[in-house]
């Protein structure tokens, strides 16, 4: 799913100019943030429906489509770190410029979501799921071709999500 955003993304930011590319990526990174937040899901849905009307070619049958995966997407830890590992392995393939920068942004945002998988004090499970893979995340970020400044904001992101998600379930172990 980040990949196709990051694509379409890249794609608008040559048709269509930089500013375009990053709203899309700011719309992205709001619902990336709490994939369960249905406002910041209908935004975004609502101008993949834009961009599909106005861009036409690839760009508009590539945002028509994500429209469609973006209001069917269910929220799940599985779907969540395959996003996640997606951008990683997306940005470390870009070129920089402002592409690459938003596609950063997203990553950081997709990592502070994992918070919101941690929900259900009979779950525990959910909160071993997503601690693992944010510490797979922080080894595979220290070999991928970040520059410095990248690597250290993501793995800042990573860490803090990590403690993050680690004291809320021990909160809601605490409930149980």
């Amino acid at each position: 799913m980040n990949a196709k955003l990051i694509a379409l993304a890249a794609m608008l930011a040559r048709k269509q100019g930089a500013a375009m590319a990053k709203m899309l990526m700011q719309e992205a990174q709001a619902w990336m943030a709490d994939p369960a937040n249905e406002s910041t899901k209908r935004a975004l849905v609502e101008q993949l429906r834009g961009i599909a009307e106005k861009a036409g070619g690839a760009a508009g049958r590539l945002s028509a489509r994500l429209a469609k995966e973006v209001d069917r997407r269910k929220v799940s830890a599985a779907a969540w770190e395959r996003d996640l590992m997606s951008l990683r392995y997306e940005i470390a393939d870009m070129a920089p410029g402002p592409v690459r920068d938003a596609a950063v942004d997203a990553y950081v945002a997709q990592a502070s979501a994992g918070i919101h998988l941690i929900d259900d004090p009979g779950r525990p499970e959910k909160v071993r799921d997503v601690v693992r893979a944010l510490e797979a995340e922080e080894r595979m970020l220290a070999t991928e071709r970040l520059t410095s400044a990248e690597r250290r904001r993501t793995m800042d992101a990573v860490a803090a999500a990590r403690a993050a998600c680690a004291e809320r379930g021990a909160a809601l172990a605490r409930t149980r």
